[in-house]
């Protein structure tokens, strides 16, 4: 078993040096044995979306008839921010096609934060309201290692914690997005198959989709610990971005985490910024003491409904991230040779 992880490893190494086959190799564990894959890309669960402030900006564009004539120098006035946080459940093997899971050595998570603007708004006088949106290219994504699964959809918790083990800065200017109401009769939030997780809670229906936003176009600081090969022009492209209400295939998260600057890369033991407890009821039900993020959603979550709208809103999301970068030829020589050693000594130790 271990001549064929070692030689799985070697071969990986070496096969990151076509630019065909660019794939990232991982180790999903770190400094710790096994755990080494090569991925095309990374699936992330389905999980949680926060538009903080989002209601805020789509009413700042509205109240310039429409026409965002009150967004400002910049428009800073219509711009938002996005929270969102995942588990990593597979990746795709580099030039296989295959999905393999990546939850075998530990769990590893993502925290999200960056900035979009309201371009286009149809709440006046549309029949199912649009907002449109794009990314201002401000924002932070933070991954995080943990050896046991902690992250819990939700009440938000356990996706900053334990080890941070990379941050990338610097999102995609322009991207667009789109949210569509498809139903204004109140809902409940939450349909998940676990029953409804927020009694009370009701929201709009509808859905969207975000145009692929790279990551890790401003810096990169990674724990070469778990990104063991580092690609030139590195960037996670996070693809197949959809936006949908009500929540059915995860719970709605009652907190969020925001990635946090004073963190050092490779270091560990830190604790989540959301706590564990979670009120079966509305937002404004749970524990004002979380010192993670609380939305701020009214009596009905999303946009489009007169009178019952708050400053944030909601929604389910999903995502991949593909891989983007080429080897860099120093970093690839190192870990082939490193890989090719510890095969050299094993063969050795078996000839003994």
């Amino acid at each position: 078993m271990r001549k064929n992880i070692i030689g799985a490893l070697i071969a990986s190494a070496f096969a990151v040096s076509g630019t065909a086959h660019a794939g990232l190799l991982l180790d999903l564990n770190g400094s710790a044995f096994g755990g080494g894959v090569q991925a095309d890309a990374l699936d992330w669960a389905p999980t949680s979306f926060l538009a903080r402030g989002g209601i805020t900006a789509i009413t700042a564009f509205n109240s310039g008839a429409g026409n965002g004539a009150n967004c400002g120098i910049g428009g800073v006035n219509c711009q938002f921010e996005v929270l969102s946080h995942a588990v990593l459940t597979t990746y795709t093997q580099t030039g296989t096609g295959l999905n393999l899971s990546a939850q075998a050595f530990g769990q590893i998570t993502m925290v999200a934060r960056y900035t979009e603007q309201v371009i286009a708004s149809s709440l006046i006088g549309g029949i199912f309201p649009t907002a449109s949106f794009v990314s201002t290219g401000a924002g932070t994504v933070e991954f995080y290692y943990s050896p046991v699964a902690t992250a819990d959809s939700l009440s938000g918790s356990g996706f900053n914690g334990g080890q941070l083990i990379g941050r990338l800065t610097g999102f995609s200017v322009g991207r667009l997005g789109t949210f569509t109401n498809t139903d204004l009769v109140p809902t409940p939030l939450d349909s998940s198959t676990d029953g409804d997780q927020f009694l009370g809670q009701t929201t709009v229906s509808g859905t969207g989709n975000q145009a692929t936003l790279a990551v890790g176009l401003t810096s990169k600081d990674l724990d070469a610990n778990f990104f063991v090969t580092t690609l030139t022009g590195f960037t996670l492209n996070y693809t197949n971005i959809s936006i949908g209400l009500p929540f059915e295939s995860v719970n709605p998260s009652d907190c969020f985490n925001d990635p946090i600057a004073g963190r050092a890369v490779g270091t560990g033991g830190y604790t989540s910024t959301c706590n564990t407890t979670h009120v079966n009821g509305l937002y404004s039900a749970q524990n004002a003491a979380d010192p993670g993020y609380l939305p701020i959603v009214g009596a009905v979550n999303g946009f489009g409904v007169a009178g019952v709208m708050a400053g944030d809103f909601v929604a389910q999301t999903d995502f991949n991230s593909a891989v983007n970068g080429v080897p860099e030829p120093g970093s690839l020589a190192l870990t082939g040779l490193a890989l090719a050693a510890l095969g050299f000594v094993a063969s050795r130790r078996r000839r003994a």
